[in-house]
């Protein structure tokens, strides 16, 4: 998932602007929906289903009493790396990118924390499955981070779920927490028709 540190209805604004910008929806303006959504957050992430091959939605929800904005899509493995880091170089903003989840292959746990600011991406730090078990960082380390951790032999406890955790909440950001997530959002759709959709990737 990922989360820009800017009100929900300024990320909304935002992310309209940047998809319309392209020339295909600057023409159709029909072709984006966008809609406000109130409730729980899992009302919110219903609406992205199905899960698809491309993305033809994305949900952006309020978080940290204002302060935060959550980002979702409908891509069964979320491109928010790419939304995330694009919007920030669009608008400015500040960003976090979190992947949190168990690898197929060696029952490890993927792992990245990605901070963005503006167009510059200041920190990252990576434990993922590619073809091998690979620990990697970029940028500078943040002031709370845990470095001792990184030496460590193997490299599958270098970064765990519970240093994310920690990281995050550094930033005022607990993803893990349910109560952190409030209680409206904006939904962006293609609404497109399948044959439109063939020729563009959103």
């Amino acid at each position: 998932m990922g989360f820009f540190k800017v009100n929900v209805a300024v990320a909304a604004e935002a992310l309209e602007r940047w998809r319309r910008s392209h020339a295909w929806f600057a023409k159709w303006q029909p072709g984006l929906a966008v809609e406000h959504l109130e409730g729980e957050l899992s009302s919110g992430i219903g609406r992205l289903l199905p899960f698809g091959p491309e993305r033809d939605r994305e949900l952006l929800w309020d978080c940290g009493d204002g302060q935060w904005t959550a980002y979702f899509d409908d891509m069964p493995a979320s491109d928010a790396v790419t939304a995330v880091s694009g919007l920030c170089r669009q608008a400015g903003f500040e960003g976090v990118v979190l992947t949190d989840g168990v690898s197929e292959f060696d029952h490890g746990r993927d792992l990245q924390f990605v901070v963005h600011k503006g167009a510059e991406t200041v920190r990252a730090i990576g434990s993922l499955w590619e073809g091998r078990r690979t620990f990697e960082t970029y940028g500078e380390p943040l002031p709370f981070e845990e470095t001792e951790r990184y030496t460590r032999r193997l490299k599958r406890e270098r970064l765990t779920s519970d240093m994310l955790e920690r990281y995050c909440a550094h930033l005022g950001l607990f993803p893990y927490d349910p109560s952190f997530y409030g209680q409206a959002g904006y939904l962006l759709s293609d609404v497109r028709t399948e044959f439109q959709r063939a020729s563009f990737s959103f």
